[in-house]
């Protein structure tokens, strides 16, 4: 069996074993999550008859739970162990690895459009020259010596950021972006089972209904509408999930990041966005504790550092998180908030409102000459900053977002949806 779980295990197991396999795996991907080390379980020996029922169990629970929240948790903690196994795997392994999925292939009647991708990669990372090459320490993630070749349509968001050759609707896919592309598809894959997989005659089991409730303790601090908890944001996991935000919140992360110091408003902003996809009080303070620890970099507005101000930060964070003062519970800005604010400045808000076009083609990440900008463009000199944002998240992310009329976008749009959308690919409403 492979961890990249095509096909599960057949045979049967005790509804005790069961609950004790999904609980170990849930435990484990929270320890995932919060980038702790791994301890050795036998539950969860990669490509074992265990780590393989918990895979699929864990997924049956997700699409039986409906809950949104979990649902992020269980594709995010996946995907890393995923990668860390991926990374972890000799020459040889790699070669066994991809040689399984080879005979699942084979076995099996897929209709899924990522497995004729997921076949060419793994038929070169089969041969051992190729598979040596891919696991040199030296190998850098542009390496080129090596390509497959695959119809664009199998791996847009490599062509979406121009990160790959086109010649006549064929991909080119170096060697450097193997591994990645990996990742990618098993990422797909697992949305794949959690959106097509029908398990409507276990959703009334007993059993599976009695295993629910026992993991529920340990799903509910996972849920959205637990008080405060949200999903579990980990302060070190902020650069990676910020390649998910929004223009406006991507702006003032990296220019914390720059100068260590944010104004009090746009601090203010941040603090909450970040409260609201799932930051817990306990990592906000560490969160900025670490920014004011340091010293201030480049021209800023703020004169605080932590060591001298510790109880005012913390109990400003507390008071966010509506643990101090009134208990009021704040949420995060929407876009027309943002976009009411003085559009004389330029080092927050609604890029598509206040950002000239030399700062704001740099915070989109995007040269002039893209047909994407100019109808991004069109839409901000009509002052649908709104539309313009939706537009790119759609056309960078390749999110399709259904009944979306770009044109008369709804102001209830937020930085935490965009967020939401982007991180999940989903295909809701606005």
């Amino acid at each position: 069996m492979s961890f990249f779980y095509l096909t599960a295990v057949k045979g049967e197991i005790p509804a005790h074993l069961l609950e004790t396999i999904a609980l170990e795996r849930l435990c484990y991907l929270k320890e995932v999550f919060n980038m702790k080390e791994l301890c050795y379980s036998e539950y969860l020996v990669e490509g074992g008859m265990y780590d393989n029922v918990g895979h699929f169990l864990l997924c049956v629970i997700t699409i039986i739970c409906k809950n949104i929240e979990f649902k992020r948790f269980i594709m995010k903690t996946e995907r890393d162990l995923f990668e860390q196994r991926l990374n972890a795997l000799c020459v040889y392994d790699l070669r066994c690895f991809a040689k399984k999925i080879i005979r699942s292939i084979k076995k099996q009647q897929y209709t899924a459009e990522f497995i004729e991708p997921l076949k060419t990669l793994c038929e070169h990372l089969m041969l051992q020259d190729l598979a040596n090459h891919v696991c040199l320490e030296s190998h850098k993630r542009n390496c080129n010596d090596h390509h497959i070749q695959l119809h664009f349509k199998h791996c847009l968001l490599f062509v979406a950021k121009r990160e790959i050759d086109l010649k006549n609707g064929t991909a080119f896919i170096p060697c450097g972006k193997w591994k990645q592309f990996l990742i990618i598809l098993f990422s797909i894959n697992l949305s794949y089972k959690l959106e097509k997989s029908n398990v409507e005659a276990l959703e009334f089991d007993p059993r599976i209904s009695d295993l629910l409730n026992k993991l529920k303790s340990h799903i509910d601090p996972l849920l959205s509408n637990n008080h405060n908890n949200n999903y579990l944001l980990n302060s070190k996991r902020v650069d990676k999930e910020s390649k998910n935000f929004p223009p406006c919140m991507l702006n003032i992360h990296e220019k914390l990041r720059k100068q260590h110091r944010l104004p009090h408003t746009e601090r203010f902003y941040y603090t909450l966005f970040l409260k609201d996809i799932g930051m817990p009080v306990d990592q906000a303070i560490d969160f900025w504790r670490f920014e004011y620890r340091q010293a201030p970099n480049g021209i800023h507005s703020c004169c605080h550092n932590w060591e001298k101000n510790e109880k005012k930060f913390v109990y400003g964070i507390r008071h966010m998180y509506g643990l101090e003062g009134c208990r009021r519970n704040y949420t995060s800005m929407n876009c027309q908030r943002i976009q009411s604010f003085d559009s004389s400045c330029t080092s927050g808000g609604c890029p598509f409102k206040t950002f000239d076009h030399t700062k704001m083609l740099s915070i989109l990440n995007m040269d002039s000459n893209e047909s994407l900008w100019s109808q991004l463009y069109e839409l901000k000199s009509r002052h649908n900053y709104t539309g313009a944002c939706i537009k790119y998240m759609q056309s960078r992310n390749l999110v399709v977002i259904k009944n979306c009329d770009i044109d008369n976008a709804s102001f209830n749009f937020t930085p935490v949806k965009y967020y939401k959308h982007v991180s999940l690919k989903t295909h809701d409403v606005i």
